[in-house]
Order: structure tokens, then sequence, then C-alpha cells
């Protein structure tokens, strides 16, 4: 026989049930604990949301400790690259640490790869001429090294929301993270929604423990959502901007969120060789608290701010608005240049060197047989631990049946 609750009422598998609550318990009163928080933030003022370093973006989206943000997009058009971007903008000029679940870009060295790649405007590829030169690759890791964490439970492990929450709490506990990214919503584990009636009561238990786990700890989590695919979208046709009405489960996601963005290709459906096919525009649709963090807004070609242009270089890595990236800049710079070419880079800006070395910024075009920068180095027989040439090796029990 089970044991009884205490209301008659009998717990399943003979547990003890859980240890009651006082009700009183969820009464916060204005305390002196709580005047302590309110009158230091009257000398001091309230927390703020801190910025995103993209001027023309910032009156609409601005990183806000305990903040769950929604960035929808159509798959396949670069919301990733681009939340990517931003967390890197964060490392670089504020010092912010992130936690990155991302694992349709696994293996780890591809998503590393990718935020050099932004970083340095250079890339680690070999097979490109523009490729990174091997003591910058290495500078670059070290700072990427630093600040960024990739989160891929193995096999076994859970990968629920509420197992990804117990492993980005671990990064905040091991590596001091800021921002953590769940990238993209279905790629986690969804199998209770079955028992919880529905994706609409899901979405309200789930997205609630995401939103309370962000307060309580003060992170900025940040999700990516595809939208629903439409019934009448054909390739080749300019599809509708996405908002929280497209993804499953519709205005919940607005209700529960404190933003919901959009990362949009307007451009894109007329393909690859049309000058406009890499414009992008962004739309901020909700912002909890317009006073402390933004108001609604958009930027970019056909938004209500088109002055603001926004293209992604793939040959750099890197979004530039109005013609610059942000990530041009020396701050930047001293994550992979040498003391060397710090002081030369610092020359030129200064106007006393005419010409920038021709190793830098080259055509992203294929490489050629002639040696170049990044040939430096000798290269080594000696393969990674757990290399292997159809990638990582998996070893069953024996027990396992394949």
């Amino acid at each position: 026989m089970g044991l009884t609750d205490g209301l008659g009422q009998y717990t399943t598998g003979g547990e003890a049930p859980p240890p009651k609550i006082a009700p009183a318990s969820a009464l916060l009163q204005l305390d002196d604990l709580t005047w302590q928080r309110m009158e230091h933030a009257y000398h001091h003022g309230l927390p703020k949301g801190e910025t995103c370093h993209i001027d023309a973006l910032d009156p609409h989206f601005k990183w806000m400790p305990g903040y769950l943000n929604v960035w929808t997009g159509w798959m396949n058009e670069g919301k990733t690259e681009w939340v990517y971007q931003m967390l890197l903008l964060r490392a670089v000029l504020a010092g912010k640490k992130s936690a990155i679940y991302s694992p349709e870009n696994m293996p780890e060295e591809h998503i590393y790869n990718q935020l050099i790649h932004s970083l340095t405007g250079q890339n680690p590829d070999r097979d490109w001429r523009n490729c990174l030169a091997l003591h910058r690759y290495k500078l670059a890791r070290d700072f990427v090294r630093e600040f960024f964490v990739v989160v891929h439970p193995g096999r076994g492990q859970g990968r629920t929301p509420a197992d990804l929450l117990r492993y980005f709490e671990a990064a905040v506990a091991k590596c001091g993270v800021s921002h953590c990214l769940l990238d993209p919503w279905n790629k986690a584990d969804h199998a209770a929604l079955g028992s919880m009636g529905g994706y609409e009561p899901y979405l309200v238990h789930t997205l609630g423990m995401l939103t309370d786990w962000s307060i309580d700890t003060g992170q900025s989590l940040t999700i990516t959502a595809h939208p629903r695919q439409l019934p009448d979208m054909k390739h080749g046709q300019a599809r509708p901007i996405p908002d929280s009405s497209h993804i499953a489960g519709g205005q919940t996601w607005e209700n529960m969120a404190h933003i919901v963005a959009t990362y949009y290709r307007p451009w894109k459906h007329l393909g690859s060789n049309h000058p406009l096919f890499s414009e992008v525009a962004i739309y901020v649709h909700k912002v909890k608290s317009a006073k402390l963090v933004g108001v609604r807004g958009s930027i970019g070609d056909g938004s209500e701010n088109p002055d603001t242009r926004i293209n992604y270089r793939w040959e750099t890595g890197r979004y530039y608005f109005n013609g610059a990236s942000p990530l041009d800049c020396r701050a930047a710079e001293e994550c992979y240049l040498s003391d060397e070419e710090l002081r030369a880079r610092d020359d030129l800006r200064a106007g006393t060197v005419a010409t920038q070395a021709t190793s830098d910024y080259q055509p992203h075009t294929l490489r050629t047989a002639s040696p170049n920068a990044f040939d430096e180095g000798q290269p080594t027989d000696e393969l990674p631990v757990g290399w292997h040439p159809n990638g990582r090796p998996i070893t069953l029990p024996k027990s396992a049946k394949v």
C-alpha cells in the first residue's frame, strides 16, 4: 500500500510525499532586506539592459540579465551565426562568457572555428587563400577557450530543457558564464509534451521553468526556434516575416518570453548571385520593459529603419552595418594579433604606414599551390587523441544491440 499524503490521498509507488510548504512562505513582504535592495537601486539606478554593441539595434535589443530571449527565423538563413556573433561581441567588448548548446553545428571544433573565423575575419580552413596564420589561430584559440564553452551531452545523458539547465548551471559554476544559448529549440528532448496534454500546456510549464531559471540565476538565456513551414511556401518565392505566431505553440512564446525577435533575409529567394542576397533585417516584436531594455522596432532593408543596411560576408564570417563591422576594432585585434602586428596596425591607423601586409584579408578564393602565410609551423604525424576518419569512435557496451 502506498503512503498517504496527509489528505487521505495515496502517493504512487509507495514513495514518501513531498514535504508540505506553508502557504505563507509565498508572501514576500517589504522587509528590511528588500528595502536595502530598493534603496541601493534608488541611489545607484535600477539595473538596465546592457548594450548589444550594435548602435542601431541598441534602442530595441539589449542584454538584460535574467531575461529569456527568443530568436526566430526561417531555417538555413543564418540566425545561428547571428546569435554567435552577438555573443562574440559580448566576449570581446564586455568580457562576458557564454555556454553554447548547438548540436546541429557539432562537432565542437566546428563551433569554435566559426567563432574564430568571425573574431579574426579570416578562415581557419587552409583550403582558402585568406586562411588564418597559425600564430593568429593559436592566439584566437586562447581567447575562445577562455570565453566560450560548448555544451554537448553524451550518450545516456538527458537532453530535456531541465537537463540542459543543469548543464548550463555547471557552466556557470565552473566557467563563470553570463550567457547561455539553446540552439535550436527542436533539438531538446520534448518527449514530455504528450503526457502534459499538448503543446500549449507543455510550453507554459517549460518556458515558465526557463524564465524562472533566468531570473533566479541572472543569466541571459537565449533560445532559437524555427517557424513552422507554411503550406503555401514555395522555393524561389519571398517568405513572410516570421514572429512568435509562426512557431509551434504560437502566442505562448510571446506571452512567456521577455524578448521575441526575428532574423530575416528579405531577398534570399532571389538567389546567391543577386546583389541583395545577403541583406538582413532584424525585427524586435516584444520587449518586456521599455524603460529598462528597449522598445519594439526593426532595422535593415524593408524595415522601419531601412537606412541601417545589414549584410553578412561569408569570406570574413562577419555581419556589417552600413559597411562596418563592430569587430573591426583594436579590442578584437588584441585577441589574435601578436604585439608586433598590433603595433603595425596602430601605425597604420595613425597614417604612418602606407600599405597593409599582403597576408591580411586576401580575396576569398581557393588557395593556389604557392606558399601562403598560414604555411608556417612544422606538420606533425601525430593525430589527436580520439581522432577517427569517420568522426568520433563510439564504443557500445557488450550488451548493446546494434
